[in-house]
C-alpha cells in the first residue's frame, strides 16, 4: 500500500473548516487506502493558508483511533506550506 496521500480540494478553496468536512475528506481521499502499521505521508496543497481545529478533528478522528495521537507523533508526515503544521495538529488533537 502507498501511504502517500495527495489531499485534493476545490481550486476556490484556501481554508479548511468544519468537523463534517475533514471526516468526508478522509473518508472519499484515505479511508480504506491507509496502511497504519508502515509511516504515513499527507499532502496538503500550497494554496491552504489556513486549518481550522474542526477541520483537523474531524480528519484525524479515525487516525487517532487506530495509532493514537503518539502514533500520529512517531508516523505522519505533514507537507504543507503552513508552517509547523504537524505541531498545529497534534496541539488540536489533545
Amino acid at each position: 500500500m502507498n501511504n502517500n496521500f495527495v489531499l485534493e480540494f476545490d481550486k476556490m478553496i484556501t481554508k479548511l473548516a468544519g468537523n463534517p468536512l475533514g471526516k468526508q475528506i478522509f473518508q472519499e481521499q484515505v479511508m480504506g487506502k491507509i496502511d497504519y502499521k508502515n509511516n504515513i505521508t499527507i499532502t496538503i496543497p500550497d494554496r491552504i493558508d489556513t486549518i481550522a481545529s474542526s477541520f483537523i478533528q474531524g480528519f484525524f478522528e479515525d487516525i487517532v483511533k487506530n495509532i493514537g495521537i503518539s502514533g500520529i507523533e512517531d508516523k505522519v508526515t505533514i507537507i504543507s506550506s503552513i508552517p509547523d503544521m504537524k505541531n498545529l495538529i497534534i496541539q488540536n488533537l489533545l
